[in-house]
């Protein structure tokens, strides 16, 4: 199974090729150096160039469906929905909390916070229970907070471990005692970045426990909150 995975829903994004669960290539991009839509197509072109790979080697789509940046993820999706419909392959879409949250390996029962600044003083977030094997649970919905409603919902007891480029956002210190029975830590900044190659081997487990591919024409982008597009015709 030949997976292309995209993420474009943050700063940081990028594609990678996956032979199942084995990496053949990854590029990162940011935003800062130009939008997606200008540079995605041309980055899979490279890689694929790199790796003498054709698009008919390609089996399944993965695509990262947020939270995140609108405009961001509305690229990415759009381009993912043409890809599978063209090539005729499977298109999982995957959320991008669940492939940042799958960085780091902790002890099962640690609970793990990845966290996306939302901007307007708000986070995106959800809350994982950890996992050995790294493929951590999810024991809460996608979240829109502000930093002081995240620390007042912190679930269960012991470690948690936060992570993301709005972790800094909640006043978090490095091994910070939160309460008599609940420490708290900072993952390092390397580990913060949502991975192209996580989207693709999120996606590949779930279709190899058989889920099927995703409708191309219903497959929407995880946004959580509406966007100032939608707030304005509200008003």
């Amino acid at each position: 199974m030949i997976t292309l995975a995209l993420e474009t829903s943050g700063p940081f994004g990028g594609i990678a090729v996956l032979k199942d669960r084995t990496l053949l290539g990854e590029i990162t991009l940011s935003s800062g150096c130009g939008t997606y839509s200008k540079r995605l197509l041309r980055a899979i072109g490279w890689l694929f160039k790199d790796l003498i790979m054709e698009w008919s080697h390609i089996n399944m789509i993965a695509v990262g469906l947020g939270p995140g940046s609108f405009t961001g993820l509305r690229i990415g999706l759009a381009t993912a929905k043409g890809l599978a419909f063209s090539l005729g392959i499977p298109l999982i879409g995957v959320p991008t909390l669940d492939a940042l949250a799958a960085n780091i390996i902790c002890c099962e029962g640690d609970i793990i916070c990845p966290v996306l600044d939302a901007k307007k003083s708000q986070v995106y977030l959800a809350f994982y229970k950890g996992q050995m094997d790294g493929w951590h649970v999810r024991i809460s919905r996608f979240q829109c907070l502000t930093p002081k409603e995240v620390l007042e919902q912190l679930p269960g007891r012991g470690r948690i471990f936060f992570l993301g480029d709005g972790a800094h956002l909640l006043g978090i210190k490095e091994d910070k005692e939160l309460s008599l029975d609940r420490k708290a830590y900072l993952v390092p900044a390397h580990l913060a970045r949502i991975k192209a190659e996580n989207i693709g081997l999120i996606a590949w487990r779930r279709y190899m426990s058989g889920a099927v591919g995703s409708d191309i024409g219903t497959l929407r982008p995880i946004y959580v909150r509406p966007s100032d597009a939608e707030l304005s015709r509200q008003i």
